[in-house]
């Protein structure tokens, strides 16, 4: 079958949540064709190849270097991204008449459908502010007549995002199939040799301006045994403890040896943490509700530790006090559960 595979470049996260999906269709014999953009683009690449990738942009969404101007940033947008969805359908559509594809898969990319092909779509809703809570909502609501299913990567019950997955109003609930979390990572045995891992990641300006805000305070940590990932898999890397980038295998390793990894709260992250287990200690991406809300959601819950950026400390790193993640879920599990409903229903 060939299969379109859609991801959303904002940030790596989406991208590394659809390896073991990706993985598993190309190991079942399927045709697959990634539609990427960015350093998402770039990561896909490294691991696949020999998978044909086509170069899309998607959503010209810039964060805001501060809460203050989120909502009109976001507000002044909306007609942008808007246009963008459309724009994006557009393209896509001239590249479906090309290579006729049987089956079309969309992790967070609404323009990536076609009326005359099944087409399956990967959501959450992003907003923790009620006024563009309502409208991602409805827009849901709208969009999602465009796909067959709404696939959500959660628990339908015990959740690990809250109502990020479990409030999805205006929407049919036969369409949606919580299908659990994904990773591409596994817990392994190692021992919990490294004191402190910690990822930066996300989109400008506010991944630079954490990465700054990390080495700035390297000092606190010195007698301690750290890596630092930059999330730069451009550039080569700085040094053995400062890297720009490390392989998903890599990334795997140090996850499972890490005592506390210090990283955004994306919901990725959160699910890699939950495989391969350990304490997280999250800084939100500032201006980025659905993370805010789910370090909170988190903390509340007495999983994780959190601080917003501008009250960082690595003294609140060290003596925070909370139970992690156990780890050990397979996510092979989600994976077979996310291709039946693909192939069932397309």
């Amino acid at each position: 079958m060939k299969i379109a595979y859609a991801v959303c470049s904002l940030g790596l996260g989406h991208a590394s949540r659809s390896v073991p999906i990706i993985k598993k269709l190309i190991e079942e014999g399927h045709d697959i064709t990634i539609l990427a953009h960015g350093r998402a683009k770039i990561f896909l690449k490294k691991i696949f190849d020999n998978v044909d990738i086509i170069d899309l942009p998607d959503y010209p969404i810039e964060y805001s270097k501060s809460r203050a101007f989120f909502f009109p940033k976001i507000v002044l947008s909306i007609p942008s991204i808007i246009t963008s969805f459309a724009n994006e359908h557009q393209v896509f559509f001239h590249i479906q008449q090309k290579k006729n594809f049987n089956l079309i898969i969309s992790d967070n990319r609404y323009g990536i459908y076609n009326r005359n092909v099944p087409s399956f779509i990967r959501i959450m809703n992003p907003y923790r502010i009620r006024i563009l809570e309502s409208a991602t909502m409805i827009y849901n609501s709208f969009i999602s007549k465009y796909f067959k299913k709404l696939i959500v990567p959660d628990f339908e019950y015990d959740s690990l995002s809250g109502d990020l997955s479990h409030n999805l109003k205006y929407i049919d609930t036969s369409k949606i199939s919580y299908i659990g979390p994904l990773s591409s990572y596994k817990k392994k045995e190692f021992n919990r040799d490294l004191d402190i891992l910690i990822t930066i990641s996300g989109p400008e300006p506010q991944r630079t301006i954490f990465e700054k805000l990390i080495l700035k305070n390297l000092e606190k940590i010195k007698d301690k045994k750290y890596k630092i990932i930059l999330g730069r898999p451009d550039l080569k890397n700085i040094n053995d403890n400062i890297l720009n980038f490390a392989s998903s295998d890599e990334m795997e390793i140090l996850f499972n040896r890490a005592k506390i990894i210090v990283s955004r709260s994306g919901y990725s992250t959160i699910m890699d943490l939950y495989h391969t287990g350990g304490k997280p200690f999250f800084v939100p991406t500032p201006a980025q509700p659905e993370q805010e809300y789910l370090a909170f959601y988190l903390n509340k819950k007495g999983i994780s530790g959190y601080k917003n950026q501008e009250d960082f400390d690595f003294d609140d790193v060290l003596n925070y006090n909370y139970r992690g993640f156990e780890g050990g879920y397979d996510t092979s599990i989600s994976v077979k559960k996310f291709i039946e409903e693909v192939l069932t229903n397309g």
